[in-house]
């Protein structure tokens, strides 16, 4: 696979200790001008974008400003990879506008032929308010185990492994809240897993039932 993502440059910037991508920087009084429910002019900024991230409900308002310090907004174009499959993961992300594809891609041997070609499996398109990419913040050289696509014009917020580091020695209780919210999301990510492996076990036992009644 071509290393052409996203985050491929963004880890040789953090590889060659240059600067990453700029950061947010909405001043203070705008910041919490923007985060006000009263005006309807500011019902799409970042501010109150963040306020409605399902994860991040525990922070206070001043608690995502801290936040918003440190993470990188960027727009990408439509079919753009954000990530590879097999990338060493460095970010998390969340979808501020359009859509993101996560697919995995195995290998088809083609009839006749030792010869094999990509196959692209689509596992899930992310909208607007999802997340991803959590992983990468939690384990070391977190090996990326599907690839992500931008669909349409997509806008990311995104945070890096070095913005958290840097976080947990400003402002630890920020840093502590937000691997809080990425412990839940990997936790519900395993729930849901693990009944999905139990709902196809016993989908398995039943077509086992099934297939051994027929053979009688």
């Amino acid at each position: 696979m071509v290393n052409d993502s996203f985050e491929k440059e963004v880890n040789d910037k953090v590889r060659d200790n240059q600067a990453l991508p700029t950061k947010l920087d909405i001043p203070i009084l705008k910041y919490f001008w923007q985060s006000n429910p009263l005006f309807a002019s500011n019902k799409n900024s970042i501010p109150r974008f963040l306020r409605k991230i399902k994860v991040l409900e525990n922070f206070s308002d001043n608690e995502l400003r801290v936040l918003s310090k440190s993470m990188h907004f960027r727009q990408f174009t439509d079919g753009e990879k954000i990530f590879n499959q097999n990338d060493v993961g460095v970010g998390f992300y969340f979808i501020y506008s359009g859509r993101v594809d996560i697919i995995v891609e195995d290998e088809q041997i083609v009839k006749d032929s030792n010869a094999s070609i990509p196959k692209m499996n689509h596992i899930v398109s992310l909208d607007k308010m999802d997340y991803f990419g959590e992983l990468a913040l939690l384990q070391q050289q977190s090996i990326r185990n599907a690839s992500a696509v931008a669909r349409e014009s997509c806008q990311l917020l995104g945070i890096f492994k070095p913005d958290l580091e840097n976080l947990i020695n400003s402002n630890p209780t920020v840093a502590t809240r937000l691997l809080q919210a990425v412990s839940v999301i990997t936790a519900n990510r395993l729930f849901s897993l693990t009944n999905e492996v139990r709902r196809l076990k016993f989908k398995i036992k039943e077509l086992e039932v099934k297939n051994g009644n027929n053979n009688k």
